[in-house]
């Protein structure tokens, strides 16, 4: 694949570098996109978030440590742009057209993770999905390390009591 765009504004570190970071932008594809549908966006805004993300890590110009949890971070952030738009120039019959439940089935993790609130949801997947640690998770959503922790164990306790009954 062609890592350069025209008029891209490519990273400024040697081609070695430029393509790693576009290997591994390219290995994290797939986990990024499960994490985004974990998180609830449909499997078509997944995959236009994150193409929209991988088109900015082309255009990346500093170091990330993380290709995994940067891809993760933009898209989720175009993603949730996205969802904005939507809800405001859609009407509300659509949006409520849209919106079904898979309770028939029996309680499914996604459906639970849904109900969660949108930082539980994204701190969770960014944990357990992608497997970021604490620090980086802090790091690429700019909040404490402590609020990440503390994030986690109140959604996986709210988790534990929905699909277990409390039961760990």
């Amino acid at each position: 694949m062609d890592a350069t765009l025209p008029g891209d504004h490519a990273l400024h570190l040697d081609s070695a570098a430029r393509e790693e970071w576009v290997a591994n932008c390219e290995a994290a594809y797939p986990a990024v996109y499960r994490a985004l549908i974990a998180i609830g966006a449909s499997e078509f805004d997944a995959a236009d978030a994150l193409q929209d993300a991988f088109e900015d890590a082309l255009k990346q110009r500093r170091a990330v440590t993380s290709a995994q949890g940067w891809l993760f971070v933009v898209a989720q952030r175009r993603w949730r742009r996205s969802r904005w738009r939507q809800r405001i120039f859609h009407p509300l019959e659509l949006v409520r057209g849209s919106i079904r439940s898979d309770r028939e089935n029996g309680i499914d993790l996604l459906v639970e993770l849904r109900r969660l609130t949108e930082r539980q949801r994204t701190v969770i997947v960014a944990r357990y999905v992608l497997g970021l640690s604490q620090r980086e998770i802090a790091e690429l959503l700019g909040i404490a390390p402590g609020t990440v922790a503390a994030t986690a164990h109140q959604a996986t306790a709210v988790l534990r009591e929905r699909l277990l009954g409390g039961m760990k």
